[in-house]
């Protein structure tokens, strides 16, 4: 009963996504274009991915957190923004859903980022503070904390710089032109679709 349901939430939160063809998300600009691309054009595919159990343990974590947070901060979750770019001679908007926005008493804005992880090894992780960064400049904020925990560790750890446009841009003509895939050496171990990439590392 109580896994039927947890499956069938997951399985319609993740059918109710469209992607616009304009919309670039915060989380697209630090991972493999490639990816990206194959998850529109293979969905059998990407369905097998909402039902890792690492997953939906992640979505549990945020929910608690969050939950936490709010309750006990002056704080919204999924809190969501965007913004107009122009990439290639075209208007993108980079749109991204921040897990905790806080305000504190200077009505400033702090940024949190949740993270779950299998092992503490080689925290904080670079496409995480990337993505912080981003969420940084999407919603100008001067400050954001990664919070991570993992089984053997729960930590955080502040970043203070928001990424430039003209990195953002950049990430972003990659996921358009497919260039720099993937963008990180690990990412085709974990890639469902390593199988029938032509840009897969060994």
């Amino acid at each position: 009963m109580i896994t039927e349901f947890i499956l069938k939430r997951k399985l319609e939160d993740y059918l109710s996504h469209v992607r616009d063809e304009n919309t670039i998300y915060v989380t697209d600009l630090v991972r493999c274009p490639r990816k990206i691309k194959y998850e529109n054009q293979y969905k059998e595919l990407s369905i097998t991915q909402v039902y890792e159990p690492s997953a939906i343990l992640g979505d549990l974590l945020h929910i608690g957190l969050e939950t936490l947070l709010k309750n006990n901060f002056n704080a919204d979750a999924e809190v969501e923004a965007e913004r107009n770019i122009q990439v290639l001679g075209k208007t993108y908007k980079i749109k991204g859903k921040a897990d905790v926005l806080i305000k504190n008493e200077n009505d400033k804005k702090i940024v949190i980022e949740i993270k779950s992880s299998r092992s503490d090894k080689g925290l904080p992780h670079i496409h995480h503070k990337i993505q912080l960064q981003i969420y940084l400049w999407l919603f100008s904020a001067e400050k954001g904390i990664l919070v991570y925990i993992t089984p053997d560790r729960i930590t955080e750890y502040e970043v203070n710089d928001p990424l430039d446009e003209a990195t953002i841009i950049r990430y972003a003509e990659d996921i358009i032109t497919l260039r720099n895939a993937p963008k990180f050496n690990w990412e085709c171990k974990y890639c469902v679709f390593s199988a029938i990439c032509p840009s897969k590392l060994s």
